[in-house]
């Protein structure tokens, strides 16, 4: 991922309009570890993690906790927002691509399709394998992401409204479908306040499909242990649901970590 699309410049107005629903989901992500990695320790690392908004959910259970993400500004935030839990967490700054980190976890989460970020095959493969080297003994990969139906989806819009320090926001969110060939879905974002658009941005995401991304990970060294849909309810990884959180442990018999 060789830039950042404006959408995360600025790290207040990101996290006010993400705000909504992390409480729900830091509870599912703690679920999810304690049901499929119980003997793994209980330490998280999130890739990408912007604002630290769930490694803060996460600390506030007892989990230590590190993250870290392309934007300097991001981290800048995270640090601040996590400054109160000292020692138990570290924010860094790193791409999805190249980051090693130095630890093993119990837990690694990446989610909102971040991972989609990372338009080539080669990156996504490459940040699979060092999510996959740096899973401790029985820890999981959970990897959330929307996937593709070629052919059949059609352009999507989605509006909502954020409140936070007495702004008011308003989030338009466009997508228009990817083809099988270039695999590219566009987003275009545009967020308003009080009538005047305080944003537009616009980027595109790597598409997958469901055999598209149970091929990649397996090639990472990666088994899908379960599958969940974004309400936490069991799924399928091909059935009618698209919109997944796919719980990965390290295969058994499977390229290991010299360098694979």
């Amino acid at each position: 991922m060789s830039g950042l699309p404006r959408f995360y410049a600025d790290p207040a107005l990101y996290d006010a309009l993400h705000a909504d629903g992390t409480a729900d989901e830091v509870w599912l992500l703690d679920l999810l570890a304690r049901r499929h990695a119980p003997n793994a320790p209980k330490t998280a690392l999130e890739p990408a993690c912007g604002t630290g908004r769930y490694l803060a959910g996460l600390l506030r259970r007892g989990w230590t906790a590190h993250g870290y993400d392309l934007s300097a500004a991001m981290v800048d935030f995270a640090r601040r927002r996590l400054a109160r839990f000292g020692a138990r967490v570290r924010v860094e700054r790193g791409a999805m691509e190249t980051f090693r980190p130095r630890e093993r976890f119990g837990l690694i989460f990446n989610l909102l399709s971040t991972f989609r970020h990372l338009t080539s095959d080669r990156a996504a493969l490459a940040h699979l394998r060092l999510m996959r080297r740096a899973l401790a003994p029985g820890g999981v990969f959970i990897l959330g992401l929307d996937l593709a139906l070629y052919g059949a989806d059609e352009p999507d819009e989605e509006t909502w409204t954020a409140r936070r320090g007495g702004r008011t926001l308003t989030h338009v969110m466009m997508t228009l479908p990817p083809d099988a060939r270039r695999r590219r879905e566009r987003v275009i974002n545009f967020v308003h306040e009080r009538g005047r658009r305080v944003l537009e941005s616009a980027y595109d995401l790597r598409a997958y499909d469901a055999a598209q991304i149970s091929a990649l990970t397996r090639r990472a060294g990666l088994r899908l242990e379960a599958c969940y849909g974004y309400d936490g309810r069991p799924a399928r990884l091909g059935g009618p649901e698209r919109a997944l959180w796919l719980v990965l442990a390290e295969a058994t018999g499977g390229p290991r970590r010299r360098g694979a």
